[in-house]
């Protein structure tokens, strides 16, 4: 659901945080669910303006119940450095509000439920994003390390998918305090937590292939601007379906794909365009060798 736009980007509430109000809400806990909600949205600025400071125009903001996502028009998807920047910027703010809070508290300045509410929750902001799983920001991190080795759909994926049965842990453990009879609070929160991985991992996965096929447009750019590239040679069976040769490309490699002999000697040479245009045009299991 879209708010506003503030300075032409977009501001997104995913459903999950929605459902995370209503049930902080109906407990008594709305002061803790805006501060939540001020908290992570200060979380998705430090993003949005890392990613500006980089040159990246950002179209919107999606705000979860304990992170959010950042869309722009430019890609650092599968860019180590960019994005693993850009995907630290959220949970580092969230450690400088963390230790600002905790000196005013050892200081006496600040006390109560609410300074001790404003530590917790940033200190678990920061250590839940760190979590290695899409679509949180430790995943980011981890895609952007191992695109270039394992192919940016394909590290995608299993990021993705480790993400959305982290969900179903999550939810079957809310519903497992739930039976017990434990405090309503914790097992809503698991079990919303649940959900939204598997809704969010779910996105992730089926945006993958858009994003890469953009990533090819970028590719092609910054070669017509550049006039050189690096390249990747990938060596592949006339039967290979295209699909999973796709899986093997890089954000910042051109491939280029030979077909092997009976032999073991090499073949024609196809470039990644060719390839994914065949996959486009013929379908995904179509065998590289008949292109």
């Amino acid at each position: 659901m879209e708010l506003t736009k503030i300075s032409g980007v977009s501001l997104r509430i995913h459903p999950t945080f929605l459902l995370f109000f209503v049930v902080y809400g109906v407990l008594g806990l709305a002061t803790q669910a805006l501060l939540v909600f001020g908290l992570v949205f200060c979380h998705e600025l430090a993003h949005l303006l890392t990613a500006r400071a980089y040159g990246f125009r950002v179209l919107g903001l999606e705000l979860f119940p304990f992170g959010g996502a950042a869309y722009c028009d430019d890609l650092f998807e599968g860019r180590k450095l960019e994005e693993s920047i850009i995907a630290l910027a959220g949970p580092a703010f969230n450690v400088v509000l963390l230790f600002g809070a905790q000196v005013l508290r050892w200081q006496g300045v600040w006390a109560g439920e609410l300074a001790d509410d404003f530590v917790r929750y940033n200190f678990w902001l920061a250590a839940f994003n760190l979590m290695p799983v899409l679509p949180l920001d430790g995943g980011r991190v981890v895609r952007a390390l191992f695109a270039g080795n394992f192919g940016f759909v394909r590290t995608t994926k299993f990021l993705a998918w480790t993400g959305k049965w982290l969900g179903v842990l999550l939810a079957l453990y809310g519903i497992l305090l739930w039976g017990q009879g434990k405090f309503i609070e914790g097992p809503l929160t698991y079990i919303i937590l649940g959900v939204f991985f598997w809704l969010a991992g779910s996105k992730e996965i089926s945006s993958a292939h858009i994003t890469f096929l953009r990533q090819l447009t970028r590719k092609k750019e910054d070669f017509l601007k550049r006039g050189l590239m690096k390249s990747l040679l990938v060596t592949v069976h006339k039967d290979t379906p295209l699909v999973r040769i796709v899986e093997e490309f890089t954000p910042d490699r051109y491939a280029l794909i030979s077909l092997a002999k009976e032999d073991l000697g090499l073949g024609k040479i196809l470039t990644e365009t060719d390839v994914v245009e065949g996959m486009l045009r013929e379908g995904i299991r179509f065998p590289v060798g008949k292109l």
